[in-house]
């Protein structure tokens, strides 16, 4: 009897292990869990694979990321000190910036150990990221002294060398053909991985010598190819002549050098011009106050931002309804900030004051992601979700060992803020979750704002109803996707949800540059429009290239040519260093007078396809002559990412017609978020146009200003602009003129 007993004994143990193993797992870690079986029920074994690498590599460098007592900044500089072996002091060296050591440790590594896969893939790396730092960035900085604020005087047109197509090449070329010649080892080694064989090919680009210098056997001729390089480029180029656009940045002296994120535009001071307040991670908050339109000046100190650092979102909003534009800042590693605006561009901190720290501990983390204005209860304030990585991953150290809470929504009760993330029904849908985008919009019509979160992992994404109390339960889950947003593309009144896509530099590489069918989801940027059943159902044919998946960080819309279809710019890439893809602009195509049905791919025109990794994107008119530009914040996750901001001053000359509508709201919050707009206009043989607007930031690290700009074609006449005033539940009708800025005041509807 022993014996079979103590069998079963050591049975039930296994047991216990093998199911119970599951079940710990869920009660300690249910959102890692969750991630886990969604990604083997829904990932196939490459992306998996890839995501896994990805999150490994992520985790080991942001753990090292520490506090630098001299600079006030995290940085890597203690993680380079405590580095015990020469390939760790160059992958350290690698991500503060200093590619010269990291490519002579990473040599002498190879030389002690012996060459590994691992060392020559880190060593192209360092090479492709020194000669880019020899050459592209060189050039940018040439003749150009660091002026106050941290902004430099570069050339206009200031990427011609680190743009697709890359328009120049590299002058300096040791690095770029050691980086070609170590890059052509891995792909003849290793001749499925598609990475290496992009870059082999890339490197041919830096160095001028692409398509005739590639080994035939590994030139790349695919449609993504032919896009910026092939007769399709050629073709879109005069089929989209019209446009123009040339990067003013420096000229402008707003081309900020940090490794950039948040990007808010507003009029800050008063004075009717539309300002710029951007920061990255590892540099400070800077304002940039427009002078009529002719230029810019850095007004940071006088604006009480000596000493705001770590920046990463950034939105304004009016939280107290005074009339002048607030700003909240998110940061990594350190408490979110809530600057009241005294009204003349100077602001204050009242984050405490204002009770978004109750609750606060000392010690705890803020991965702040994504941050969302709305008026959730319709009282006439504008309440505040917070979306932050409140994820639990076991095993990991350094700053992820911290205390750090998940997202919060925050109900504005006459400008104190009261965490009702519980009290909403939030509480179980983002605890242990990691959500990196949420928007407001009322998706089903019914008069109260609805949000949408997105999430990184498989059918993380939710739609959220709300029930008209502020209260939210589950109405969809949606497959994985970053910054989101609500907009109407077709005009036709109902919402459509757009969600930027994430993928990392393995799958975004095959699917993009080699065309290759990922299965869905694939991390593209798409629409979800809704359907008969009053779903929202993916629309992955809206971006003409399919859902590139192309990872995208921030995202923004407005409309370039004015004809009021709206345009998208995805600011790309992730953490990844070996991430070389080219941000995107897709112009929203027409059909008559109708839009919305898709958008081509224009990223090849004017240096929009940056490979530098974007984030805050806004589209806004900052000289007053009725196009809007665009101003795009570069720069990655590491300090060695730091680059200039770029600034595309629109130069094209349509003949398009526009309208501009600033709201006042009275029981609907000051600047009427959440407000819808319809304009009605006809053209000059009769035909009717119909453009509509939600009021709202946009979406991303970047906050446009609440300022419809509506483009009209070639409209001769407004026969009228109705808004919908969420609070007064109105509908009013007002009148507007052509190619002019009204304001409509809710205490006009009656």
């Amino acid at each position: 009897m022993g014996r079979p007993r103590r069998r079963g004994l050591l049975l039930g143990v296994v047991l216990i292990l093998v199911l119970g193993a599951p079940l710990l797992m869920l009660a300690r870690y249910p959102g890692l869990f969750e991630a886990g079986w969604f990604q083997a029920l829904d990932g196939g074994l490459r992306e998996t694979r890839n995501n896994l690498r990805f999150l490994i590599y992520a985790g080991k460098f942001i753990t090292r990321l520490s506090l630098n007592p001299q600079t006030g900044f995290y940085d890597f500089a203690a993680a380079r000190r405590q580095a015990d072996t020469d390939f760790e002091r160059g992958l350290f060296a690698y991500h503060a910036g200093d590619f010269t050591t990291a490519v002579a440790m990473l040599e002498k590594a190879i030389a002690a150990r012996g060459e590994s896969e691992d060392r020559l893939f880190w060593l192209a790396n360092a090479h492709l990221r020194l000669a880019e730092a020899e050459n592209c960035l060189a050039t940018l900085r040439a003749d150009a002294p660091a002026q106050a604020g941290g902004a430099m005087r570069f050339p206009d047109h200031v990427q011609p060398m680190c743009t697709l197509p890359l328009l120049r090449p590299h002058m300096r070329r040791a690095s770029t053909r050691r980086a070609a010649e170590i890059l052509q080892r891995l792909h003849d080694q290793h001749p499925d991985d598609r990475v290496y064989h992009w870059l082999l090919n890339f490197s041919y680009m830096a160095l001028g010598e692409y398509p005739q210098g590639v080994p035939p056997a590994d030139l790349l001729a695919t449609p993504f190819i032919d896009t910026f390089y092939g007769r399709r480029a050629e073709r879109l180029a005069s089929e989209h002549a019209d446009l123009a656009f040339a990067d003013r940045a420096a000229a402008l002296h707003v081309a900020t050098f940090d490794a950039g994120k948040g990007v808010a535009v507003e009029d800050f001071d008063g004075d009717g011009d539309l300002d710029i307040v951007t920061g990255g991670n590892f540099d400070t908050l800077r304002y940039y106050a427009n002078l009529d339109g002719a230029d810019f000046v850095d007004r940071s100190e006088a604006a009480g931002f000596n000493g705001i650092t770590q920046v990463h979102v950034i939105t304004a909003a009016d939280f107290d309804n005074d009339g002048f534009m607030d700003l909240f800042v998110g940061r990594p590693f350190l408490h979110y900030l809530l600057l009241r605006n005294r009204g003349d561009g100077t602001f204050e901190d009242v984050t405490a004051a204002a009770g978004l720290l109750d609750g606060w501990l000392d010690d705890e983390m803020s991965f702040t992601w994504a941050s969302a204005w709305g008026d959730a209860d319709n009282d006439g304030d504008l309440d505040l979700f917070i979306a932050r990585w409140g994820m639990h991953i076991p095993l990991l150290g350094g700053i992820l060992a911290q205390p750090f809470r998940g997202a919060r929504f925050f109900v504005n009760e006459g400008g104190h803020f009261v965490d009702r993330t519980h009290a909403s029904g939030l509480g179980k849908i983002v605890h242990d979750r990691a959500f990196i985008g949420a928007a407001w919009g009322d998706a089903d019509n019914d008069g109260d704002l609805d949000l949408f979160l997105s999430s990184l992992v498989h059918r993380g994404s939710r739609l959220l109803h709300n029930n008209g109390a502020a209260r939210f339960e589950n109405a969809q889950r949606h497959g994985p996707g970053f910054m989101a947003a609500f907009v109407d593309v077709d005009h036709d009144g109902q919402l459509e949800i757009f969600q930027g896509g994430f993928t990392d530099a393995w799958t975004s590489t095959a699917g993009a540059v080699f065309g290759e069918d990922l299965g869905d989801p694939a991390g593209g940027s798409l629409l979800l429009r809704r359907d008969s059943a009053g779903q929202f159902r993916a629309d992955s044919g809206f971006f003409d290239d399919g859902r590139l998946p192309i990872a995208s960080m921030g995202v923004s819309y407005g409309d370039l040519d004015l004809d009021g279809c709206l345009d998208f710019y995805l600011g790309t890439g992730n953490p990844e260093g070996w991430f070389v893809l080219p941000n995107l602009m897709f112009r929203g195509d027409r059909d008559g007078t109708r839009c919305g049905k898709r958008a081509s791919n224009i990223s090849m025109l004017h240096g929009f396809g940056t490979v530098q990794k974007g984030h805050g994107i806004v589209f806004f008119d900052f000289d007053a002559d009725g196009d809007q530009d665009v101003y795009s914040s570069l720069g990655g996750m590491w300090p060695g990412d730091r680059w200039p901001n770029q600034f595309f001053i629109n130069e094209s000359d349509t003949g398009n017609r526009w309208v501009k509508i600033r709201l006042r709201g009275r029981q609907t919050n000051r600047f009427g978020v959440g407000a819808r707009i319809t304009v009605r206009a006809v053209d000059a043989r009769s035909a009717p146009i119909v453009r509509t607007y939600l009021m709202d930031h946009k979406t991303g690290f970047g906050s446009a200003p609440y300022l419809a700009h509506i483009g009209l074609l070639d409209a001769i006449a407004i026969d009228g602009v109705e808004v919908f005033w969420p609070v007064s539940d109105r509908r009013c009708t007002y009148p507007a003129a052509i190619n002019t800025l009204a304001h409509l005041d809710e205490a006009d509807c009656r």
